[in-house]
């Protein structure tokens, strides 16, 4: 992982790097490793992941992410009828991850690792 400090902030700055879709992959791989774990435990069906899609399918939703620049966009859509559920944004400010919905700032963190927990937490256990 990146450490957040100056130097690399602004490395990431100029050149318009920010996100790196295999680590972000990874952890959130390890996130549906961990989780399908519980639900094997509770005889529950596990959640697909497929990183060619960048699309996580869980049994009431599907959440897709995508990486333009500095922002990582993560988005629900419900199985049920196929509507936009809502999403979150996760902005890179080179020295912390701010996590957003809407113009609304939900936390900052300072991993990349945090701000996906947080943004899953938030997709699939606060948006209705």
């Amino acid at each position: 992982m990146v450490d957040k400090n100056w130097i690399n902030a602004y490395v990431s700055k100029i050149s318009g790097k920010h996100f790196e879709l295999v680590l972000i992959q990874d952890i959130i791989g390890s996130f549906i490793e961990m989780l399908n774990v519980k639900l094997n435990d509770n005889q529950q069906p596990k959640v697909n992941f497929n990183k060619e899609e960048n699309e996580i399918s869980f049994r009431d939703c599907l959440v897709s992410f995508k990486i333009q620049g500095s922002v990582l966009s993560l988005r629900k859509v419900l199985k049920s009828n196929y509507q936009v559920a809502g999403g979150i944004k996760i902005f890179d400010t080179g020295l912390s991850y701010h996590l957003k919905s809407g113009a609304e700032l939900i936390e900052e963190v300072e991993t990349i690792s945090e701000a996906l927990d947080r943004a899953l937490s938030y997709l699939l256990l606060e948006l209705k």
